[in-house]
C-alpha cells in the first residue's frame, strides 16, 4: 500500500513516468538494503511552524540519486566518519553501512523521524557488527561537526537561511582540522553557497529533469 501511495504522489508533482521509475528503485532498495523508509512526512503535527520555515518536508533521496553519489566515494575515504544531514528514518545511514563506512552519523531536528532513525542504526549495528551509527536529534545550524567527518550527505534538507549557518559550521571544522572533505548532495539547490565558500564541483547529473546531484570537494 506505501508504494500504491508513494506512486500517486510521485507521479501527481512528477509524473507518471518518474513514479515508475522511482518505484521500481524504490521496491529493489528498501528489499537490498533491509530498511522501510519510503513514505512523506510534512513534520506539522510534531515541529514547531516557526522551525519548518526553512526545513523541507520528510522525504527520502531516491535510491537511484543515493546510489549515483555513494558511487563516487573513494576506498580510502571510508575510513572516516560519515554524516548525514537530515537523515530522517535512516535510509542512507543503512545505505553508508552497506558501502563500507564504519563511523556513521545522523542528525535530524524531528524528533519523531530521530526515534525512526535510532531504530535503524540499531538494526545496522546487528547487520554490521563492525559498524558504529551513532544518531543525533540536533539543529544543523547548531550542531558542531566531529572532526573526523570525511563526508557529508545533504538531500536538500533546508533552505540558505539554514544553510549558509551550516556551512559556517562546517567550515569551523575544517579550520579546527584542515583536511579532505567530500560533500554528496541530492537536488543540490544550494550548491552555489558550497561554491562560494570554497568547495569544487567534481561530479554532477541530472536524469528525467527532476533528479540530480552533486560531489563537491574542498
Amino acid at each position: 500500500m506505501k508504494y500504491l501511495s508513494y506512486f500517486f504522489y510521485i507521479g501527481w508533482h512528477w509524473g507518471i513516468s518518474m513514479a515508475f521509475f522511482i518505484i521500481w528503485y524504490e521496491i529493489r532498495g528498501e528489499k537490498h538494503f533491509g530498511v522501510k523508509t519510503i513514505g512523506t512526512d510534512d513534520l506539522a503535527t510534531h515541529v514547531p511552524a516557526e522551525e519548518l520555515e526553512h526545513a523541507s518536508m520528510y522525504e527520502p533521496v531516491n535510491y537511484y540519486t543515493g546510489s549515483w553519489l555513494f558511487d563516487h566515494v573513494e576506498k580510502h575515504e571510508l575510513v572516516s566518519a560519515f554524516l548525514d544531514v537530515g537523515c530522517g528514518k535512516g535510509r542512507v545511514l543503512a545505505i553508508a553501512a552497506a558501502y563500507g563506512f564504519k563511523h556513521i552519523i545522523g542528525i535530524d531536528f524531528s524528533p519523531r523521524l530521530y526515534g525512526d532513525a535510532l531504530e535503524t542504526a540499531t538494526a545496522l549495528e546487528k547487520r554490521y557488527s563492525d559498524c558504529k551509527v551513532d544518531v543525533v536529534c540536533a539543529d544543523a545550524r547548531k550542531y558542531n561537526i566531529p572532526d573526523q567527518v570525511g563526508v557529508i550527505f545533504l538531500f536538500n534538507p533546508f533552505d540558505e537561511v539554514i544553510m549558509n549557518d551550516f556551512i559556517d559550521q562546517v567550515m569551523e571544522s575544517l579550520i579546527r582540522n584542515p583536511r579532505p572533505l567530500k560533500i554528496l548532495y541530492a537536488n543540490p539547490q544550494c550548491k552555489q553557497l558550497f561554491l562560494n565558500a570554497g568547495f569544487k564541483e567534481q561530479y554532477a547529473f541530472q536524469k528525467l529533469k527532476y533528479l540530480k546531484g552533486s560531489v563537491l570537494t574542498f
